[in-house]
Formats: C-alpha cells, structure tokens, sequence
C-alpha cells in the first residue's frame, strides 16, 4: 500500500493575477512573475524544514517582525508595485489607516502599511518580506530572531532568489540574458536598494489624496 502524503496544511502559492492592470502597466507582470518564483522557492524551503518537524511560527496577526526590523530593502520595481496597490487597490478602512500613516510616518517607527496586526498590502510586499521566515517559537516583542536565533529563521534558496531578482531587470533595461547573469552575479541589483525606513512616504500618502479610489470620508 502506498504510503499516504503527509500534509503541512502550508498551501502552494499561485501566481497573482490583475488582468486590466497588468495590461496598462507592463511592469506589473514583470513583478507578479518575480513573485511567484520567489514564492515557489520560499514554500520549498519552508516545506523541507516541515518535513524534518519543524513548525512555522509565522501566522495570520503576527506582525511583531513589521513593528520592530528597520532594515527592509526595497527594489525601485516593488515600490513601484507598492504605489500602485496602495493608489488603486486599497479602499475602505485600510487606506485611510495607511495613507494616515503614511502621511505621518517618521524612520524608525514599524511598518506603514501594518494595519490591524497584519499587512494592508500583502500582495504587494516585498521581497524581504516574504523571505523572512521563523520556525517553532513566535517572536517576543522586539525580537529580531535573525540575531537571537539565526537557526530558528529560513535561510532561502538563493538560486530561486536570484532568479526572482533576474526576472526584475527587464525594468531596468536589462534583457539581455547573460547581461541579466552578470548583473546578479555582481550584485549590481543591489545598488539600486532602498531602505523602507528612508523612504519618503508623504509622498505616497498625497499620491493617495490626488488619485486613490478608497472610501475617504
């Protein structure tokens, strides 16, 4: 008898799809198609740790993570995502606490975006977001595990990352496919990081203002 599959209750990821958007900005796919790859290396990773017993410690409402790391890198393809999701897809509730804290944001403070203990613009997070993960035991508050407790946190696969990273460079004008290897190989992608602390989100939050569609009253 065949032995039956284990199940981690941890879902495959899937591609995210905005059909309109993406045809009126061509370089929103380019972003989805660096997610997904990342995403798929990410669930590989986290699905091996699971399957020598590991638990994931990272859930719906925790956000101690968001509240307390100042050291988030942004690529200028993920802020772009970043704008766009919180100009044309946030509404309601969410982008009035956003656009507030956005509004007010000072370095040093959590995350903009964390709204009711979780993120406003899951979809859209970045990179290092998604990478960061953390096994067995919840993060105290203020607790950086990566210091505490590197072996507790996901190390990714880095020819998964470096190929979400690759699918980035078209948006720099980067096609050429050893250009692309040379580029990552170099770290040149690097150079082009932002750190989120010292973004300055005022202006998104006018953006917001000028052109978002949320309920704002």
């Amino acid at each position: 008898m065949a032995k039956k599959k284990r199940s981690s209750n941890y879902p495959e990821p899937k591609r995210l799809s905005y059909p309109e958007a993406e045809t009126s900005h061509s370089w929103l796919s380019m972003l989805l198609d660096a997610y997904i790859i990342a995403d798929k290396g990410i669930h590989a990773s986290v699905e091996a740790q699971l399957k020598k017993g590991r638990r994931l410690a990272c859930a719906k409402g925790c956000s101690t993570c968001c509240s307390t790391h100042v050291t988030i890198p942004v690529y200028p393809l993920e802020l772009a995502g970043i704008y766009w999701y919180a100009i044309e897809c946030l509404e309601g509730e969410a982008f009035a606490i956003i656009q507030g804290q956005l509004a007010r944001f000072q370095p040093g403070a959590g995350c903009p975006f964390l709204v009711n203990g979780g993120c406003g613009i899951h979809p859209m997070r970045p990179l290092a977001c998604r990478h960061f993960n953390v096994f067995d035991t919840p993060c105290a508050e203020g607790e950086d595990p990566f210091f505490t407790r590197r072996s507790d946190v996901l190390t990714p696969d880095e020819k998964a990352k470096d190929k979400a990273l690759m699918a980035m460079l078209p948006y720099h004008g980067i096609t050429d496919r050893a250009e692309k290897r040379e580029t990552i190989k170099k770290g040149l992608i690097h150079n082009t990081v932002q750190n989120l602390q010292e973004i300055e989100w005022v202006k998104l939050a006018q953006r917001m203002g000028v052109g978002g569609t949320g309920d704002r009253s």
